[in-house]
């Protein structure tokens, strides 16, 4: 038991800690490949699996706006993260 708390533990100090207001929602969830969030159009390189309209998710790399490139989001609900391309409205 004092193994699998020690390495919980480790694996939390390894992890970006999220503030509240870096917090965003999934609006548009389509194929597995499109997602919309923070109202912006992102898409999957390969695929964003089991992402769902509401999920919770962080951005671990690029804009929640789409002012970049890539973007790295993380689902708060799977804790699987997706590689994806910004698409930005602007």
């Amino acid at each position: 038991m004092m193994k699998k708390i020690i390495f919980a533990l480790i694996i939390l100090m390894t992890v970006p800690i999220a503030h509240a207001d870096e917090i965003y929602q999934v609006e548009s969830a389509s194929n597995d490949q499109y997602l919309i969030i923070n109202g912006t159009n992102f898409a999957a390189k390969s695929y964003c699996h089991d992402y769902q309209f509401g999920d919770e998710v962080v951005f671990l790399d690029g804009d929640p706006n789409g002012s970049c490139t890539e973007a790295l989001i993380l689902n708060l609900r799977t804790n699987q993260a997706c590689s994806t391309w910004c698409e930005s409205p602007y």
